[in-house]
């Protein structure tokens, strides 16, 4: 792991951290406005979504609105060596934490990479020239989307904006095909 990326990890989570509670929930109501009338949206059937922590951007009320629009709700769980697969959320879904304390689901079947139509996907800095993303740092979704053909968008908080990646970017890195920004 390159140490640069690591520190500049330490300082996204910490800029997350120190974000006011007013600004987030301000800003994370921009970007659900902006994500529920993109086309991205409005086409997909199943959305890819994490079950996020407290310093990330809420998914419950995105999780609620796939929902209520009737759409597949897919969320990740993580494997050995890396890989990742998406699984269905459904009221049944039984949850467990992950060793990185994260919840994933339990259930059995995988849901098809090629049938998720959009997966958000998260991160704790995104270049807004590149789109390229700094990731949590096991490289689970650069895994994922290499082979991914469906929509990618990420939804960036102020304190996730930079203009051009301050971190080293790999060759194994995915950028993201659009990111909303908040305007709050």
């Amino acid at each position: 792991m390159q140490p640069e990326k690591k520190r500049q990890r330490q300082i996204q989570l910490s800029r997350l951290q120190a974000m006011s509670k007013e600004q987030k929930n301000q800003e994370e109501l921009a970007l659900y406005k902006q994500l529920f009338v993109s086309e991205e949206w409005q086409h997909a059937k199943s959305i890819g979504v994490t079950l996020s922590g407290a310093a990330e951007v809420n998914t419950q009320p995105i999780i609620e609105q796939a929902k209520l629009e009737n759409k597949e709700i897919l969320i990740p769980k993580t494997l050995p060596k890396w890989q990742m697969v998406f699984k269905e959320l459904t009221d049944e879904t039984k949850l467990v934490k992950s060793k990185f304390g994260i919840l994933e689901p339990d259930n059995r079947d995988n849901f098809s990479k090629s049938n998720i139509d959009l997966i958000l996907v998260p991160g704790l800095g995104f270049a807004t020239d590149s789109h390229f993303r700094l990731g949590f740092g096991g490289g689970y979704y650069d895994r994922f989307l290499s082979d991914y053909r469906g929509e990618t968008v990420s939804l960036v908080l102020s304190v996730q904006r930079f203009e051009r990646a301050v971190w080293p970017v790999e060759a194994h890195d995915i950028k993201i095909k659009k990111l909303l920004n908040s305007e709050a």
